[in-house]
């Protein structure tokens, strides 16, 4: 089973190819990719404040 983590990657793997191939939608991919980043990050900072 994949973790939160990795599944937020392949989101985002997806996501960057929406924003090039999906062009008139640019701006909700771009919002979504910032989305996922900010969760990831989110993530990153919790992990290293409980190491």
């Amino acid at each position: 089973m994949m973790n939160r983590t990795e599944i937020l990657r392949l989101q985002r793997e997806k996501v960057l190819t929406n924003i090039q191939e999906d062009y008139a939608n640019r701006a909700k991919w771009l919002t979504e990719l910032m989305d996922i980043d900010d969760e990831i990050e989110e993530m990153a900072e919790q992990k290293h404040k409980v190491n």
